[in-house]
């Protein structure tokens, strides 16, 4: 249909009472408008009689980088000490250039060039000690998923120099929610790494797989799978890729022969498998292979208690007598190193036991055999360091909830103070070590150009003292800061379990 500028002004005119407000009338009178000319008082003044159309705003439209939470732009961070985790010796007077979330280049203060500078923001860290984003292996974010909770517990990891943390089986759904709010920026956070978990059919009475599945059947769950003699293990390693899990956990009642087809069928499909030293009723020799095995205790249970057969932390065996100098402790740490498998110590799982703990007794009289101490879990840590075993740092335990510091300070205090391991070596369980157990050294672990920009920056040195790391001032993830005075502590609620 052809219409004269005339015929379009009257059309809106006419029908301005049916199309008052609506986007049809404006059509008909933005077309008008074009096709009169300039001088038209006819068409001015039957324009007029419509009501004005506020001008909107223009809305920002985000970059592809703006909407991934990239950081961006140059940065450049001068006059620091480097503890960079692949050399034992700090280096003062030195710089790092990050180009948005990557290092491009670790350089001397005096190489620094005038293109690195070019467009850089400068920060002058006056000797401040820089060493790699930390990495807590073991934690537990989302057994009763709580997004508040979760959260508060990772802005504490983050503003604490851990920019990277493992968690060992939850509901992923949950888990993949805080990743993708970690890495758009979204929230303050380390990166999140998450287990997909496997365990025998009997296992998925537990509460804890019941509360990780809500909605679903545990163990008929792609990150909660029961596994059988029947089970397609290549599917369903398949299936736990599939949930964006970072790698398996193995945790409880299967026997070797799964554990071993669990673990080969990951290194076919490059998926890290990580597992309990002990899986019940399959011998921590059943576990080798796996790329970390966890909690350093459990090969000790199984000198005091060979025939256990459930998972289960009642009923404990006497320990006594028992120390890291076994002869099927030295047997099993010698076939851990040539496995190589990573171990994840935990000692902060591990309680110290008093004389009156370890003297007490039931009801019936009987002793009550308090679990593992910390004294036997340290010992055969430091023999499996000794032997050349490499050791990460994992909790498996959150600080209280007052504390504003992670709980992975108090666990890599005690590598050094109870098992041995010298500040370099603590450093290395929470950052390079860590990183090749989640399968991500290409990327985090070290300082290094090319690697994410992940870094924590404190003003004592850590190589004399592995508390320094309590001077904390700064933390940068993917580029991103996190500075310490910006973290105002509040107490992390306790989470309340449905019955």
């Amino acid at each position: 249909m052809n219409l004269s500028p005339d015929s379009y002004v009257n059309c809106a005119k006419q029908n301005w009472s049916k199309l008052k407000n609506s986007a049809v009338a404006a059509i008909f009178l933005g077309i008008a408008a074009t096709l009169l000319p300039l001088d038209n008082t006819k068409a001015q003044q039957s324009t007029a009689e419509a009501p004005a159309v506020e001008a909107q705003p223009a809305q920002h439209k985000p970059t592809l980088a703006e909407a991934a939470g990239l950081a961006q732009g140059k940065v450049v961070y001068r006059d620091v000490v480097l503890i960079d985790g692949t050399s034992e010796n700090a280096r003062p007077d030195m710089a790092i250039v990050i180009q948005d979330d990557r290092i491009t280049a670790i350089v001397p203060n005096s190489a620094v060039s005038e293109d690195m500078l070019d467009g850089a923001t400068v920060y002058d860290m006056a000797g401040e000690y820089v060493l790699p984003g930390l990495i807590d292996s073991h934690v537990h974010l989302a057994t009763l998923p709580h997004r508040a909770t979760a959260s508060a517990y990772m802005k504490r990891y983050i503003y604490g120099g851990i920019t990277g943390v493992r968690d060992m089986a939850g509901d992923v759904r949950a888990l993949a929610d805080l990743s993708r709010a970690s890495l758009v920026n979204e929230i303050p956070a380390p990166d999140l790494f998450y287990a997909s978990l496997m365990a025998g059919p009997d296992f998925f009475s537990d509460p804890r797989t019941v509360t990780s599945g809500l909605g679903g059947v545990p163990g008929k769950l792609p990150w909660m799978q029961a596994i059988t003699e029947d089970s397609e293990i290549a599917l369903m390693v398949a299936q736990a890729k599939g949930t964006s899990a970072t790698g398996i956990k193995i945790y409880a009642n299967l026997p070797g022969k799964l554990v071993q087809a669990i673990i080969a069928e990951g290194k076919k499909q490059n998926f890290p498998v990580w597992s309990h030293l002990q899986v019940y009723p399959a011998t921590p020799y059943d576990s080798l292979g796996a790329t970390v095995a966890s909690h350093v205790c459990m090969i000790a249970r199984y000198v005091g208690e060979r025939n256990k057969q459930r998972y289960g932390h009642d009923n404990p065996p006497s320990y006594e007598g028992i120390t890291a100098e076994h002869p099927e402790i030295r047997k099993y740490i010698s076939a851990l190193l040539k496995s190589g498998t990573i171990m994840e110590a935990t000692l902060s799982v591990y309680d110290e036991i008093s004389a009156e703990q370890a003297a007490a007794l039931n009801e019936d009289g009987t002793p009550q055999r308090p679990g593992c101490s910390r004294v036997l879990a340290a010992g055969i840590t430091r023999a499996m360091l000794e032997a050349g075993v490499p050791i990460i740092a994992g909790t498996d335990r959150a600080a209280p909830a007052d504390d504003p510091f992670p709980k992975l300070y108090e666990e890599m205090e005690a590598l050094v103070s109870d098992a041995g391991l010298t500040p370099q070596q603590a450093i290395l369980s929470a950052t390079s070590v860590a990183a090749r157990g989640l399968g991500k050294s290409q990327d985090i672990g070290t300082l290094e150009a090319g690697k994410f920009a992940n870094m924590v920056f404190v003003k004592q040195d850590p190589l004399a003292d592995i508390s320094a790391l309590r001077s904390i001032s700064l933390t940068v993830k993917r580029g991103h800061r996190f500075e310490r005075k910006d973290y105002e502590h509040k107490n992390i609620p306790e989470l309340v379990y449905p019955e």
